[in-house]
């Protein structure tokens, strides 16, 4: 699998004013330095998204931003060689390991296929998934959303390898038990050999049947684009991924799940961005 979708058309009005003018997913986090230096470095989290999916195969990546990001995240992510001169014409020791990173970051999107696509209003996360249909083509893909930190991608490789495995399967969620779903997309499952069976979702239910939250990775193959525009608008009046994966779980297309364990954070609010931040900055000393 080389297709990933990365959204980040959002308005990201809880992180004002850090986010009038650029996405919350310009926002920095801490990344390890790996040059032997104790200093981390600073990265935009849509930076980190990226470069964590490169080094996991893929190579062709889809973003869909809005009206700030189409500026922001497109002049941060695409080579600029003549900041890359400037750096080097001052010839300061303290540079060189900031060119050092920039090449290397460079030369991933170099390699990579990319697509943007620009949403004037954010109108969910399902209509944001539509859009890039024409790119995705017949391909399985990735869904990510901009707004998720991961510390890790462990995870990722026995995911993708258990999905295409799987005989059948339109899709593979990413599942987390939590005591309290409230705010969340959940699951219900059931074991069936070597698989976790996708039985019902439900986004952001009332009275939730299952304590198993929906975590924004997910892989799927083109059946969703089907689903997305079928379905109706749903919670909070958007077009809903998980009501799309509904409406094919409801058709008897098959749907695998993938239970997480591990730390992860969106940085929607102060507070989980404090968090996020805090997280990245031990992870990056250590």
């Amino acid at each position: 699998m080389e297709t990933a979708v990365i959204t980040t058309g959002g308005l990201g009005t809880r992180l004002l004013t850090a986010t009038k003018v650029n996405p919350k997913t310009m926002l920095p986090l801490y990344v390890k330095s790996t040059d032997n230096n104790p200093n981390p470095f600073l990265q935009p989290l849509i930076e980190i998204i990226f470069s964590n999916l490169y080094d996991n195969g893929f190579r062709k990546f889809c973003f869909i931003v809005g009206k700030k990001g189409q500026y922001s995240i497109k002049n941060h992510l695409i080579p600029d060689p003549d900041f890359l001169k400037l750096l080097k014409s001052r010839n300061n020791p303290i540079d060189k390991r900031f060119i050092k990173m920039l090449e290397k970051s460079y030369k991933k999107f170099s390699n990579s296929e990319i697509s943007w696509i620009t949403q004037s209003t954010p109108m969910g996360f399902g209509h944001a998934l539509l859009s890039a249909k024409k790119f995705v083509g017949n391909d399985d893909f990735l869904l990510h959303a901009g707004d998720a930190y991961f510390p890790s991608y462990v995870f990722l490789k026995p995911m993708i390898n258990s999905f295409k495995k799987s005989v059948h399967a339109s899709g593979s969620l990413l599942l987390q038990y939590k005591k309290n779903v409230e705010g969340y997309g959940i699951a219900q499952i059931k074991r069936r050999k070597y698989e976790n069976l996708v039985t019902n979702v439900e986004e952001k239910p009332k009275k939730p049947k299952s304590n198993l939250a929906i975590l924004p990775v997910y892989l799927f193959n083109p059946n969703i684009f089907s689903a997305l525009k079928k379905i109706s608008r749903g919670y909070d009046g958007e077009l809903q991924v998980t009501d799309a994966i509904k409406f094919l779980l409801d058709g008897d297309k098959k749907f695998i799940a993938t239970k997480f364990t591990d730390n992860w954070f969106d940085i929607g609010t102060v507070h989980r961005y404090h968090e996020a931040l805090s997280n990245s900055y031990k992870k990056s000393i250590h």
